[in-house]
């Protein structure tokens, strides 16, 4: 493969309290050959601002502070492309969240996106959406003192079919949504959650790249989330009660003072996993753990757990 002709990849990330993560996540994907990253940081006050600015010293990245609590990620997502199309010369840009990581067979993700674009008439796709896969902690994992987010490898590959045949109330254990890639180049806006995108040209499914999405980690990040992101949802008028209703449903767990039995409930217990596994709902996949634990001995500001746990 011919290097010149791999296109320059970017990438966005939108993100408040994610000390836990966010580190390992530009690394790797700086690792995996992305060139430029914009983030905006949503007020947090973990550490995780604090961790951004030391990585401006390895990585080329840009930060967009933005203190509205309104989680219009939408329009945030946006600006962050339209600050790379003005500012770089980034052809494409993975919309990411901090708990996603993108990972390819190839040599690296430039040229999984060669590939992908190779295998069509590249200059008519200027979107490429690319399949999702919940990495889930089993109880075990979680009662390991040295747990990090990577030792999720409970792959989810499949629905959960409770045997009453009734549906599921399990939204974890379940195939997720696409997300997309776009080339900055003729775009006009990314969707809510990352899931589409507005563009002048058409759109494709990429072959060769898979995201690897960890969202459910320690309960205290998990409450974190549901606190920052549940109470500006809801306070957001621009949204229907369709928009995040998960995480609309979780925050009124945690006012009717129930989120730890809720949380508990997608936590993957030995007995359960079995039964997955038997299933063929899940999969153990290992394949990420080496490739991310690397980066843990990255020098960084300690999380400021007593701001997550408040």
């Amino acid at each position: 493969m011919i290097e010149s002709k791999l296109p320059r990849l970017a990438m966005s990330l939108l993100v408040r309290d994610e000390a836990d993560i966010v580190i390992e996540n530009i690394l790797y994907h700086a690792d995996q050959g992305v060139s430029y990253f914009v983030v905006t940081d949503n007020g947090s006050v973990d550490g995780t601002r604090e961790a951004l600015e030391k990585l401006k010293t390895d990585i080329n990245l840009h930060i967009i502070d933005e203190p509205s609590q309104t989680i219009d990620q939408d329009i945030w997502v946006t600006r962050m492309a339209l600050w790379l199309y003005e500012n770089t010369d980034a052809e494409w840009v993975i919309n990411n969240d901090a708990d996603e990581f993108w990972i390819t067979e190839e040599e690296s993700l430039p040229d999984a996106l060669f590939g992908d674009l190779d295998e069509t008439d590249k200059s008519d796709i200027g979107v490429l959406y690319c399949s999702r896969f919940n990495y889930l902690p089993s109880d075990k994992d979680l009662s390991n003192p040295d747990y990090r987010f990577y030792n999720n490898t409970i792959k989810v590959i499949g629905d959960l079919d409770p045997p009453n045949g009734s549906p599921s109330d399990n939204v974890l254990i379940t195939l997720q949504g696409e997300k997309v890639i776009s080339r900055l180049d003729g775009l006009k806006r990314i969707g809510m959650g990352n899931h589409n995108a507005v563009h002048d040209a058409c759109s494709s499914r990429s072959k060769h790249i898979t995201i690897a999405h960890y969202p459910l980690r320690s309960y205290q990040q998990f409450k974190s989330k549901v606190v920052n992101h549940g109470s500006s949802i809801c306070s957001n008028s621009r949204f229907g009660p369709g928009i995040n209703w998960h995480l609309r449903g979780w925050y009124d767990c945690y006012k009717r003072g129930v989120l730890r039995a809720e949380y508990d409930k997608y936590v993957v217990t030995t007995r359960l996993q079995e039964l997955l596994l038997n299933d063929g709902v899940i999969i153990r996949d290992y394949s990420l753990l080496k490739r991310l634990q690397k980066f843990d001995q990255y020098p960084v500001p300690q999380i400021r757990q007593e701001q997550i746990t408040s």
